[in-house]
């Protein structure tokens, strides 16, 4: 009984070897890959303690923000309709140039 176990295992010992020459560069590749992320790992925590502190400065700056833009939307909503009675005016400005220049009414 033993015989045919152990011609199984060296059946299966055969098989496995190939895949254990496959394996060995493979994990050293990743070997090599994760000592290249470490650094970067390293580098995105740095970037991550700067940049903390500079959110903290710009949360309370937008919130002074909001209502200045609520504001100028507002300010804005007050211009349009200005801007639409002076361009009627402009207009009947030009005309009244066109036709009496204010060169000519300077002499």
């Amino acid at each position: 009984e033993v015989e045919p176990l152990n011609s199984e295992v060296e059946s299966l010992n055969s098989e496995v070897e190939p895949l254990n020459s496959e394996v060995e560069p493979l994990n050293s590749e990743v070997e090599s890959l994760n000592s290249e992320v470490e650094p970067l790992n390293s580098e995105v925590e740095s970037l991550n303690s700067e940049v903390e502190p500079l959110n903290s400065e710009v949360e309370p700056l937008n919130s002074e923000v909001e209502p200045l833009n609520s504001e100028v939307e507002s300010l804005n909503s007050e211009v349009e309709p200005l801007n639409s009675e002076v361009e009627p005016l402009n207009s009947e400005v030009e005309l009244l140039n066109s036709k009496c220049p204010v060169e000519k009414l300077k002499s």
